[in-house]
C-alpha cells in the first residue's frame, strides 16, 4: 500500500518510533497512515502488538473492514466492541493476535479489571494507535488510559508501547487567546506523550490537489413576522408559573437559558419534596422544548411532541397534574389549528427548501448531509421533506441518521440501522441524510458536495468536521441560520478559532526541543499528580455516610422506599434492591426491555415504575436465574444525615455499596441451605 507524498511526511516521526500525533484534514487519508506505521512496526519487531482505538462501536467494524484489514495478510487482526457479546474475551483476543481494533473502553475495562483472565496491561502492547485523539483529555476515557500510561512512565517504568495519535481538529479548547490555545495545544501533546504534532509543510499544494475545500455561504433568513403558535405556548406558560406561584421566575421562554433555570428549579424541588413545583417545572421544559422545535422545524412537530407528553401516563389523582392536563385540554384545539396555518411557518425552511432544490437536480449525482441539532429535529426534518410537494419531483432519496446512544427524546438507532443507512448513501440508494453529530466526525461518508449546518450552535471542532464532509468538486458548505443570532456570530468566531489553533500548533512546532520536552514533563506531573488527588477523593467520598443511615425517596412522589444498604452492585455496574420487602413499593410493566445484544450471565426484564405515582425508577434483570431490580438513581433523591440530594450517576453517592453476592442472596431469600 503506497503512501502519497504529503502522508509520508505526516508519517515520518511514527515510522522512526516516535510518539507522534499525525494532523491531517478530513478525507486527507490518516487512517492509511496509521495502517502504513502498523505494517512496517509489525514487520520489524519480533514481539509487536498493536492496539488500535477508536471512541465509538460504528468506528471499530469500519476501520476493520475499510482500511486495517489489508494487514491480514500477514498478520492476524481482530475487532471488539461493546456491541461484541464476546468481549469478555478480550484478554484472550489480545494474546492470539497481531493487532486488536476496539473501543477505548473495553480495553479501559480490561486494564482495571481484577479477573485475571480478563486483565491486560499496556506493557502486553507495543503501539497504540488513538483515533480521534483530541478526546484525549479531562475525564474522557482515552485520557484515562494514558494517565496510566503516564504513571507507569513517571515511575521510569520500561516497555510502554509507542503511541500514535489522529485527528483533523484539536481545536483550541475552548481558548481565545493566543496563549490558551497554545496551552491546549500542549495539554494535548503532555496527555498522549508526544514527543511530535506532525503536520503537512513540504507536500502542502499535493495536499491541497487531493483534499479540495469546499465553498462556504451563509444562508441567513429573517425571524417569523409573526408567531401566534409561539405566543399561545407562552401565554400557558405564565399561566402555570403563577399556578406555580412563582410569578417573578424567567420568562426567557424558548431558550437554552430558561431550560437551564427550569431544570435546576426542578433538582432543587425534588431535594426539598415540593412535589407541585417539580410536576410545573417538568411540564414548563416539555413547553420550551416545544418552543425550540417551533424555531427549529416545523409548528406540528412542535403540537405532536406536546400531544405525545400528554399521552403518556400520569397520577391522576395528583391535583397539580390535573390542573397541567387540564391546561393542555382547554387549548389543544386552538394549537392545533394554529399548527396547521401555514402563513405563519418557519422561514428556515423556506430556505432549506431553496438550497435542496438547487442542488438536487431531477437527473443530477447531488450527494448531501443536513447536520441538525437534536434526534426530533432530524426525524421532523424528513417528515417536512416528504410532505413538501415541490421537493418530490427532486428525486431526493433522504434518511435519518442519529446516534445509538439511549435518549428521552426520540427513540435511538441501532448499530445496524446506521450502518444499513450508511451503506445505502454509499452506494447512492440514499444521496441525502438529516444527521445529528453522529456523521460528523470519523464516519467513512462518501464525498459530498453538499453540507448543510441548519440552526446550529457547536465549537470549531464540529464546524471542521462537518466541513470536511463536503469533500466533492466544487462542493457547498451552508451555515443556514437567523441573520443577527448567536448562530451566527458563533460560526464566525469559530473561524477565528480554528485560524487560533492553526497558529497554536505552528506555535508548538517551533519550540526548542528542551523547552518543549521539559514544559511536557511538567504537564504530565500536574495531570497524574490531579488524577491521583480526585481519585483519592473519590474514595473519601465514598466513606462519608453509613449505608443504613441513607434513605432513598422516589423523586416524585417522595415516599420512602428503601435504605442505603439495600443496595448492591452487580458485575461493578448494576445497582440492585436485595431486600424481599422492596417488591411491595413498584409495579412491574408488561413487555420486556429490549437490547441489540446478549450479555453473559444476565438478561434484562421489564420496566418497574413506582406503585403510587408511576414514577419509572429502572428495570428488572434476570441475573442467573435471579430476579433483581436495577435502579436509576436519578429516579429517586437520596437523603444522608448530611443533605437531600438528587445525583446523575450512583458513582458520585456518598456511601459505600457492597457487591452483590449470589450464593448468600440465595441461601437468605430462597433458604437454601449451601
Amino acid at each position: 500500500m503506497e503512501l502519497r507524498g504529503y502522508q509520508r511526511e505526516a508519517a515520518a516521526p511514527a515510522l522512526s518510533g516516535r510518539n507522534s500525533i499525525v494532523w491531517l484534514p478530513t478525507g486527507a487519508g490518516k487512517t492509511r497512515v496509521a495502517v502504513h506505521v502498523c505494517r512496517q512496526h509489525l514487520e520489524s519487531r519480533r514481539d509487536a502488538k498493536v492496539a488500535v482505538l477508536v471512541n465509538k462501536v460504528h468506528l471499530v467494524d469500519q476501520h476493520t473492514e475499510k482500511e486495517f484489514h489489508v494487514l491480514q495478510d500477514s498478520f492476524k487482526v481482530a475487532s471488539i466492541s461493546g456491541d461484541t457479546s464476546h468481549k469478555t474475551f478480550f484478554a484472550d483476543l489480545v494474546k492470539k493476535s497481531d493487532v486488536v481494533v476496539c473501543t477505548a473502553q473495553i480495553l479501559q475495562n480490561a486494564l482495571v479489571s481484577a479477573e485475571e483472565d480478563a486483565h491486560v496491561e499496556l506493557t502486553d502492547f507495543s503501539l497504540l494507535v488513538i483515533d480521534e485523539c483530541h478526546h484525549t483529555h479531562k475525564d474522557a476515557v482515552y485520557n484515562k488510559i494514558m494517565l496510566r500510561y503516564l504513571q507507569h512512565k513517571l515511575r521510569g517504568e520500561r516497555g510502554l508501547p509507542q503511541v500514535l495519535g489522529l485527528t483533523a481538529s484539536p481545536g483550541t479548547g475552548g481558548a481565545t487567546s493566543f496563549e490558551g490555545a497554545v496551552e491546549h495545544i500542549l495539554q494535548i501533546c503532555a496527555n498522549l506523550d508526544t514527543e511530535k504534532i506532525t503536520s503537512v509543510q513540504d507536500e502542502l499544494q499535493h495536499l491541497q490537489s487531493h483534499v479540495p475545500q469546499p465553498k462556504k455561504q451563509y444562508d441567513l433568513c429573517q425571524e417569523r413576522p409573526q408567531d401566534p403558535f409561539g405566543e399561545q405556548l407562552k401565554k400557558m406558560m405564565v399561566q402555570i408559573q403563577q399556578f406555580m406561584e412563582k410569578p417573578d421566575f424567567s420568562r426567557d421562554f424558548g431558550t437554552q437559558i430558561y431550560e437551564q433555570h427550569i431544570v435546576e428549579l426542578e433538582k432543587r424541588a425534588a431535594e426539598m419534596f415540593c412535589r407541585k413545583t417539580r410536576a410545573c417545572a417538568l411540564h414548563l421544559r416539555k413547553y420550551n422544548d416545544a418552543l425550540l422545535i417551533n424555531d427549529t422545524v416545523r409548528m406540528v412537530d412542535a403540537f405532536q411532541c406536546l400531544q405525545q407528553f400528554y399521552s403518556s401516563e400520569r397520577d391522576k389523582k395528583d391535583p397539580t397534574e390535573q390542573f397541567l392536563t387540564t391546561t393542555f385540554e382547554e387549548n389543544r384545539a386552538r394549537l392545533q389549528e394554529l399548527a396547521g396555518d401555514h402563513r405563519y411557518e418557519n422561514p428556515r425552511l423556506a430556505k432549506l427548501e431553496g438550497i435542496l432544490r438547487e442542488h438536487f437536480q431531477p437527473l443530477g449525482t447531488s450527494r448531501g448531509i443536513v447536520f441538525t441539532r437534536t434526534r426530533q429535529s432530524a426525524h421532523s426534518l424528513l417528515s417536512w421533506l416528504q410532505g413538501t410537494a415541490t421537493l418530490r419531483g427532486q428525486h431526493i432519496r433522504a434518511a435519518v441518521l442519529t446516534g445509538a446512544g439511549y435518549s428521552n427524546q426520540t427513540r435511538h438507532m441501532t448499530q445496524n440501522e446506521q450502518q444499513d443507512v450508511i451503506k445505502q448513501f454509499r452506494q447512492g440508494a440514499l444521496n441525502l441524510l438529516f444527521s445529528t453529530s453522529v456523521a460528523e466526525e470519523g464516519l467513512d461518508i462518501p464525498e459530498c458536495n453538499i453540507v448543510v449546518r441548519y440552526g446550529l450552535m457547536t465549537n470549531e471542532i464540529a464546524m471542521m468536521q462537518a466541513r470536511g464532509r463536503a469533500r466533492a468538486e466544487n462542493s457547498v458548505y451552508s451555515v443556514l441560520a437567523k441573520a443577527n443570532t448567536r448562530e451566527v456570530t458563533r460560526e464566525l468566531l469559530n473561524e477565528d478559532l480554528v485560524e487560533l489553533m492553526k497558529r497554536a500548533i505552528q506555535a508548538v512546532q517551533a519550540m526548542p526541543e528542551q523547552e518543549y520536552l521539559q514544559k511536557i514533563q511538567e504537564l504530565q506531573r500536574v495531570a497524574v499528580a490531579s488524577w491521583l488527588l480526585k481519585e483519592a477523593r473519590i474514595s473519601e467520598r465514598r466513606q462519608l455516610h453509613q449505608a443504613s443511615a441513607v434513605c432513598l425517596y422516589c423523586i416524585n412522589c417522595s415516599r420512602a422506599v428503601c435504605r442505603g444498604s439495600d443496595i448492591r452492585t452487580v458485575e461493578g455496574m448494576h445497582h440492585v434492591n436485595v431486600n424481599p420487602k422492596f417488591g411491595s413499593y413498584y409495579r412491574v410493566s408488561s413487555g420486556k426491555i429490549q437490547f441489540q445484544r446478549a450479555f453473559k450471565d444476565w438478561e434484562p426484564g421489564c420496566r418497574i415504575s413506582c406503585r403510587d405515582c408511576s414514577q419509572d425508577w429502572g428495570m428488572e434483570m434476570l441475573y442467573r436465574q435471579v430476579k433483581l431490580p436495577v435502579l436509576c438513581i436519578k429516579n429517586f433523591v437520596v437523603e444522608t444525615p448530611a443533605e437531600k440530594r438528587r445525583y446523575k450517576k450512583w458513582g458520585a453517592v456518598t456511601f459505600p455499596i457492597e457487591a452483590f453476592d449470589y450464593v448468600e442472596y440465595c441461601s437468605g431469600t430462597y433458604s437454601l441451605s449451601l
